[in-house]
């Protein structure tokens, strides 16, 4: 069976009134200090209460989860120098990382993360790959906090972001640093196939890529079907298929109406093929839960 899963946010819950609350810097430094880590200590804990019911809302679904990349506003943010445990409300933010790890241990909800797309271990920047370094570990901090496990059962998604040399320096490039990460975050990395016909195809990724640094690659549907690089679907597939040690997690969404055939579209018109494989699919569709409700409806459908 393959399962879906949800990325980052429920619309039906954010109805309900649970949402995701963010901090610029630029509000935070026009604080008092004292302020300032209130506010955002404050923000920070909704975050994981709203994280926490949603990992509850995705086990009554039978959903997998990514988590949000905007649950911890500033925290890895250089220039705030704010760290979990100089918040206020630090102990409260801790019974919220118990509540989560206990709802994952109950309801055994797969959950993953995709750090956002600043993030780049091959880039020629030391500045953009510390703070990428830094931003990577923390997350994977996070994931053991709450009880997930070291390898890919709980990925952590990346791409490649760089263009700069040939295939093969980017890779030794990357490879490099991706070795400075914290050793429970690179059990946990795996790398996204592109969607643009300059950067990483999945032939480039399994030809290259894997071979070098072993990291597992992920499927993405529609980035696949903008940048085929001469494979079928059913090939790519199986090459992404075969770098993985833990089940599978891939990507599928459909290009949105208009000129730009990247953009994600709103709901599902058509069913992935699983080819026999048995893998899980984060639904990256802009409808969030509602679309993945409509596409079982449309799987029921034609069944």
């Amino acid at each position: 069976m393959n399962k879906l899963g949800l990325c980052c946010i429920s619309l039906k819950l954010k109805e309900q009134g649970f949402g995701h609350q963010t901090m610029t810097f630029k509000r935070f430094n026009s604080l008092p200090r004292e302020e300032a880590l209130e506010i955002l200590g404050s923000r920070i804990q909704n975050n994981l209460m709203v994280t926490d019911k949603t990992i509850q809302f995705c086990a009554e679904n039978n959903y997998v989860y990514r988590v949000s990349s905007d649950i911890f506003p500033l925290i890895t943010y250089d220039e705030a120098n704010v760290n979990l445990e100089d918040l206020p409300n630090y102990d409260s933010i801790q019974n919220e990382f118990d509540n989560i790890a206990q709802s994952i241990s109950s309801t055994n909800v797969r959950v993953s993360a995709h750090p956002s797309e600043f993030n780049s271990l091959a880039s020629l920047s030391e500045k953009v790959v510390e703070k990428t370094i830094t931003e990577l570990n923390f997350y994977s901090s996070f994931f053991d906090r709450i009880g997930l496990p070291t390898d890919t059962r709980s990925p952590m998604n990346l791409h490649v972001h760089n263009n700069n040399g040939t295939r093969e320096e980017i890779a030794h490039r990357f490879y490099s640093n991706f070795k400075k990460l914290d050793e429970n975050c690179q059990k946990r990395l795996t790398i996204e196939c592109d969607d643009k016909l300059n950067c990483w195809s999945v032939r480039e990724l399994t030809d290259i890529f894997f071979p070098i640094t072993g990291i597992p690659i992920c499927f993405d549907y529609l980035h696949h079907k903008c940048h085929p690089n001469n494979l079928t679907e059913r090939e790519a597939i199986n090459m992404c298929y075969d770098t993985w040690r833990t089940r599978p997690l891939f990507h599928y969404s459909e290009s949105r109406a208009g000129n730009n055939p990247r953009a994600h579209a709103d709901y599902a018109q058509n069913t992935f093929d699983n080819y026999g494989l048995e893998f899980d699919v984060d639904m990256e569709l802009k409808a969030k839960d509602l679309a993945i409700a409509e596409y079982n409806e449309l799987l029921t459908t034609l069944s």
